[in-house]
């Protein structure tokens, strides 16, 4: 597998909170499936990421090892279409991360509609940085459900990897 800055990944954790996501989402979708409960962007080609997880920080693909995991790639991403849409979300980096969204995401046009600056959960973080890029109208009210149906769906992405992450798929860094 050979990652790009600019791809984007969903994850399934399989805890409690992952069921939890996933079945709100699955309640919201249109297609009453939903698999994956975060999200976040690659960064470099060695798997390190950045993500809304307990603040807003980069971490690694390795800590997904053995866990189910959906890497995406817009065809038009390119290292300058990356610098484009980085600097928007590098510049949140420590904020920590807005729970009080998340009920808003039970009913999706309410998350969509209540704005709370620029704090995100992990998928409005992944859209924020593909509305930046052009790829995507808006970020808010955006759940993982949302962004792995983009990378499957939609017109001008492919998937890179979808399966469980095992170890040698992404390189230490």
């Amino acid at each position: 597998m050979k990652l790009q800055p600019g791809d984007i990944f969903a994850v399934n954790a399989d805890t409690w909170l992952s069921k939890a996501i996933n079945a709100a989402q699955k309640f919201n979708s249109s297609d009453n499936q939903s698999k994956y409960a975060h999200a976040g962007i690659i960064i470099n080609e060695a798997g390190s990421t950045f993500e809304s997880l307990w603040t807003i920080r980069r971490s690694h693909l390795n800590e997904y090892i053995g866990k189910e995991i959906l890497i995406g790639r817009h065809e038009k991403m390119t290292p300058a279409m990356f610098l484009r849409g980085w600097p928007v979300v590098a510049a949140l980096e420590g904020q920590p991360y807005p729970w009080w969204r998340i009920p808003l995401h039970l009913f999706s046009p309410v998350a969509k509609y209540v704005s709370a600056g620029k704090y995100a959960v992990c998928s409005e973080l992944v859209c924020m940085f593909l509305k930046e890029c052009g790829f995507v109208q808006t970020w808010r009210g955006k759940n993982p459900d949302a962004v792995a149906d983009m990378i499957h769906r939609w017109r001008g992405w492919s998937v890179v990897f979808e399966g469980v992450l095992e170890r040698g798929l992404a390189d230490r860094s």
